[in-house]
């Protein structure tokens, strides 16, 4: 397709404008290509659209004017029992979270206590100074948020790619 570039008119003449064309010879005169007419489709049934149009709107503001459901009066002694699940919930977190955090800085200084005990400038230290990017061994147990699934086996699920030598 040749591509040509024509002075816009009633523009400055600094402005072009590209304008795609097939011409083989670039000295022929060019013709200004009518645009095609879009063929309106006739509709099956006008009232049919407008009764599906106000089916739907019915249906729509039926769902927006529904009354909401209110939940029913709760007891004081139903109060007083969420109010002590919740409370306790709270508290064991708490706990389980301090003996973590616990757990974690008892891990960290025993590391630095083992650390400055290395001998310095050892490639011992260095070793034990180096960051350890790999993945942990296949075998070992992940913790997870859920308990295991009795009878599932992982490996029917792992997808396969052969190589072709």
């Amino acid at each position: 397709m040749f591509t040509a570039l024509r002075l816009g008119r009633g523009r400055s003449p600094l402005v072009r404008q590209p304008i795609r064309c097939l011409a083989v010879d670039p000295e022929a005169p060019k013709r200004k290509q009518q645009k095609a007419n879009k063929k309106k489709k006739k509709g099956t049934g006008g009232a049919e659209q407008d009764s599906m149009a106000s089916k739907n709107m019915k249906l729509v503001m039926a769902a927006l004017d529904a009354p909401m459901k209110l939940e029913p009066a709760v007891s004081e002694e139903e109060k007083e029992r969420r109010y002590q699940i919740g409370r306790n919930h709270v508290i064991g977190r708490f706990r389980q979270h301090n003996e973590i955090d616990h757990d974690l800085t008892c891990k960290i200084h025993l590391k630095q206590h083992a650390i400055r005990m290395l001998p310095r400038n050892s490639p011992l230290r260095d070793a034990a100074l180096s960051m350890n990017t790999t993945m942990p061994p296949p075998w070992r147990q992940l913790p997870v948020w859920t308990p295991p699934i009795p009878g599932f086996d992982p490996s029917q699920f792992i997808e396969r790619v052969e190589e072709d030598d």
